[in-house]
């Protein structure tokens, strides 16, 4: 795993960390809010959004606005869609803010690369919130995986945009990533399991004729020693959605279903955590805070560059949400 890790001096956090929200969309609302007001390390304070207001709490029509208002924060999340999501970040840490970014960090990858290099300068922590390595199956797997012998990786993830994304018609714009804005989940797992840096050998984007990004994609991948990494994302997949990460091992096969919740070893059920993909995000936050550490791995948004950079495009039908 290629991972960005910058620690500087431990030390403690006694009182609540104060929280800021940018963004408060579907994904604030589902799964940052409740998992934030479940941690007694944090305290939301402020949440900066041009739509519906946050009740509880302080609002704020931008970051600028809550910024200058001279309410203390001490952390920043941002849930905003990436395109535009740089200059916000980079605000929040000039003003001294750690920062918890969203997936994916950002449009490009140079604007990620750029945002580690600040986190550094500023001496803040920063954590790139690659949430699905967090699902309950991950860490088990991983542990099982250390000890075996790598043959193949087969990727299997298939959903209903209209389902999870409803009207979101900037996943389709230039820098939304259309199906690599779910399919980027699995790539952080996958990036998150197997032990060396991984490379796409080929891709192959199928683009509405009506749209910037594809809303399907077949990806080849391997690594230094020549893994076998193959993947299917399809954002139109309407029945019997899948998410599903199947690596053969010499000594047996390794499952997990349901973005990583479900782990099967040799077609037998492991018991895995129970703790929800959000809090674990914001342990692992309070945590790197704690110790003054930033966790900024680029890997999953560099596959999903390479796959842009070296894959062939198609045109299929239209799309209409």
């Amino acid at each position: 795993m290629c991972r960005t890790i910058i620690t500087r001096t431990q030390e403690s956090c006694m009182q609540p960390i104060r929280l800021g929200l940018v963004g408060y969309g579907k994904i604030a609302q589902d799964q940052h809010v409740p998992a934030i007001h479940a941690n007694p390390a944090f305290e939301l304070v402020a949440v900066a959004t041009q739509g519906q207001p946050c009740a509880g709490v302080e609002n704020f029509k931008s970051l600028g606005e809550l910024l200058a208002s001279g309410l203390q924060v001490d952390a920043i999340a941002f849930c905003t869609p990436p395109q535009g999501r740089f200059a916000l970040v980079q605000e929040a840490l000039a003003a001294g803010k750690h920062v918890l970014v969203e997936k994916p960090p950002c449009a490009t990858l140079g604007e990620a690369m750029a945002l580690v290099a600040q986190v550094s300068e500023q001496g803040v922590s920063g954590l790139f919130a690659w949430h699905s390595r967090y699902a309950q199956g991950i860490e088990a797997a991983r542990e099982w995986l250390s000890t075996r012998t790598l043959q193949s990786v087969q990727i299997d993830w298939k959903e209903d945009v209209r389902k999870w994304h409803p009207g979101q018609a900037w996943i389709w714009q230039p820098g939304g990533l259309g199906v690599f804005d779910p399919g980027i989940n699995a790539l952080s797992i996958v990036t998150h399991l197997l032990p060396l840096p991984l490379f796409v050998e080929s891709a192959e984007l199928r683009v509405p004729s009506n749209c910037q990004s594809p809303i399907a994609a077949s990806v080849k991948m391997s690594d230094t020693r020549h893994l076998d990494i193959r993947a299917e994302f399809d954002f139109d997949h309407g029945h019997d959605e899948l998410w599903s990460i199947e690596i053969r091992c010499a000594e047996g096969t390794l499952r997990l279903d349901s973005g990583g919740a479900v782990l099967s070893i040799d077609g037998v059920r492991q018991a895995v955590s129970e703790e929800g993909e959000y809090a674990a995000v914001y342990r692992h936050f309070q945590q790197l805070i704690g110790n003054s550490a930033s966790d900024l791995d680029l890997q999953p948004l560099r596959l999903v560059a390479d796959s842009f950079f070296v894959g062939s495009r198609a045109s299929v039908e239209p799309f209409y949400d």
